[in-house]
């Protein structure tokens, strides 16, 4: 039955401990890397301890607006989601910054040195394919060095959690509560409820991961979601908490979520 145990993320963890893990999150005005800039980048160095991540250095900067931004923010907004003046008061653009706002090229050579300077990384993104090709697409448009981001190792973890995070939660959740269960069991088996619960948005089945909800849920703050600085600590806390279920549920067979569909 495709039965997974969290014991593959954990040693997958355990065997990487002495590597740096750089958690990193983008924000940009589209999904359309050739068209639309990124405008916020975060890039956070850490270091597993056994417990949590220890914080190694960072990089955190905005981008100016280009010139055909501001030529497409100058007309009538007619297309479908969100426009440009939407997507930046969504993601803070405009905030006070310490080196205020620095073109997109210098952002990303940056980025890019900052990067370089640690041996063998670890890449941490939620939905890491879009920071991706993003980060790659962008730097192209003014770099030689084509698609640098494509040599290093990617952990995405939006794919940690739907293979092991809901099936956690699903299985733990349709547990009984026997009445020969201690104490403990019984809260936990409660706890797996309330997340899931937490995540089936709008009465839906399937659980929602998107990392302001999977943060809600876990008890983490979540209230300036879409910014990249606060995105990327929201995600190093979630990561952290989600390890650490792991762990107190180690050695358990599990089922996808699909399964109880």
């Amino acid at each position: 039955m495709n039965e997974v145990k969290t014991d593959e993320f954990l040693e997958f963890l355990d065997k990487n401990r002495d590597r740096v893990w750089v958690f990193l999150d983008t924000e940009t005005l589209g999904f359309n890397p050739m068209k639309h800039q990124m405008t916020e980048v975060t890039a956070k160095a850490v270091r597993f301890n056994g417990k949590k991540f220890e914080e190694v250095s960072s990089y955190h900067e905005k981008a100016q607006l280009l010139s055909v931004t501001r030529l497409r923010m100058g007309r009538p907004f007619r297309g479908k989601g969100m426009s440009y003046r939407d997507i930046m008061k969504m993601t803070n653009y405009g905030e006070r910054t310490p080196r205020g706002y620095i073109e997109e090229d210098i952002v990303l050579g940056e980025l890019y040195d900052f990067l370089y300077q640690f041996d063998d990384p670890i890449l941490v993104a939620h939905n890491s394919p879009f920071d991706i090709k993003y980060l790659n697409a962008r730097h192209n448009v003014y770099f030689e060095n084509k698609n640098p981001y494509d040599d290093y190792e990617v952990l995405d973890t939006l794919k940690v959690m739907k293979k092991y995070f809901t099936a956690l939660v699903v299985t733990e959740a349709r547990r009984y509560k026997h009445r020969w269960l201690t104490d403990r069991e019984t809260e936990h088996i409660l706890e797996m409820r309330r997340i899931r619960k937490s995540l089936q948005r709008k009465k839906k089945k399937r659980m929602s991961l998107k990392l302001g909800n999977v943060a809600d849920s876990l008890g983490i703050n979540s209230d300036g979601w879409h910014s990249a600085k606060f995105d990327v600590e929201t995600l190093i806390s979630t990561t952290e908490a989600m390890m650490k279920l792991f762990k107190e549920n180690s050695g358990k067979s599990l089922l996808p979520e699909r399964h109880f569909l």
